[in-house]
């Protein structure tokens, strides 16, 4: 039992962060890079949107056909907090964030 409660104990500052994570993502996604003025979030698709994170990583940093890269733009930490944010609520959208507004 004392095992297990120092286990919940130890990742209890993991969780956190990734909330943090989370958070931070959500902003550069809607506000600081305003990736939501191209990326519509409401076409349907059924939710199959399973883009995993190193997949996000890879696009948000290195860009994908007219998406610009954004490793001279933002820290390491904003592309994985974005990447986070994206692979984890992205689950919940009605598209695939490859759609966009041209």
């Amino acid at each position: 039992m004392k095992k297990f409660i120092l286990l919940i104990t130890l990742s209890l500052p993991s969780i956190a962060n990734s909330e943090d994570l989370i958070k931070i993502g959500e902003d550069i996604f809607y506000n600081k890079e305003a990736c939501i003025n191209c990326h519509i979030l409401n076409a349907a698709d059924g939710g199959q949107n399973n883009l995993s994170k190193q997949h996000v990583i890879n696009i948000v940093t290195n860009g994908y056909g007219v998406m610009p890269a954004y490793k001279d733009k933002l820290s390491k930490k904003e592309i994985e907090a974005v990447s986070i944010f994206v692979s984890t609520e992205g689950k919940n959208w009605k598209n695939k964030l490859s759609s966009f507004v041209q």
